[in-house]
């Protein structure tokens, strides 16, 4: 299981500068999308140069023209790039491929996607290796919701918000793993841990954290009892 930290809301410098504390907890650097319209392709490459043993994704959500787009991110640095799954099966052979000649690997962002189950097991067929899941958690941190209610529904494995994560991973039945997102905390960490991740995206719970040494070190201890 991997740990991953996203960088989307800084520049690339203060992003690396931030995540140099806790780098050595951490398997995966995200380049978010923010972050590469921001800055471009580059920020991949200064993350790469920064923390050379970290793998890298670069958070690129191919839509179309994703040959070109997977070449330039690989070549920079990446291991991993993004692709939508609403995007042509067509096109995710293209970016297999490419990802495959650099000894890369896709990951399909689920985020909308109708029939989530039947594509995620399509993405499979066609090389894709992480289909990333949003939680759910976050429809449920509210306000206005009350917070006993919030918690408790984010201990509750039985049912949402993290069931959709567990059928996804049944529909999944290769080498495929799903990476998990949305507003993971050590708090319900627990609950997310228990749908057996392949990757945990966490941001602001470690980064923003007020010992971000101390939270990754907590998020790493725990998944690898889990593990």
């Amino acid at each position: 299981m991997k740990l991953q930290i996203t960088l989307d809301t800084m520049s690339a410098q203060e992003g690396i500068s931030r995540a140099r504390a806790v780098a050595s907890n951490v398997d995966v650097i995200e380049v978010g999308n923010p972050l590469l319209l921001d800055e471009g392709i580059s920020a991949v490459e200064q993350v790469k140069e920064a923390f050379p043993e970290v793998e890298v994704m670069a958070d690129t959500k191919i839509w179309h023209n994703g040959a070109r787009i997977a070449q330039s991110a690989f070549s920079h640095g990446a291991s991993m790039v993004t692709v939508l799954a609403g995007v042509t099966d067509e096109e995710v052979e293209t970016v297999v491929e490419v990802a495959n000649s650099w000894g890369g690997t896709v990951v399909a962002d689920l985020a909308g996607a109708s029939g989530i189950m039947q594509r995620a097991a399509e993405l499979e067929e066609l090389g894709v290796g992480y289909m990333m899941i949003p939680s759910g958690l976050r429809v449920y941190e509210h306000e206005l919701v009350d917070n006993d209610v919030f918690r408790r529904n984010t201990r509750a494995v039985g049912g949402m918000p993290l069931a959709l994560v567990r059928n996804v991973s049944r529909a999944l039945h290769g080498d495929a793993q799903i990476a998990v997102v949305d507003n993971i905390t050590l708090d319900n960490l627990d609950a997310v841990l228990a749908t057996h991740p392949g990757i945990l995206l966490v941001g602001r719970a470690i980064l923003d954290a007020n010992d971000p040494v101390a939270a990754a070190g907590e998020f790493r201890r725990r998944m690898d009892a889990a593990s």
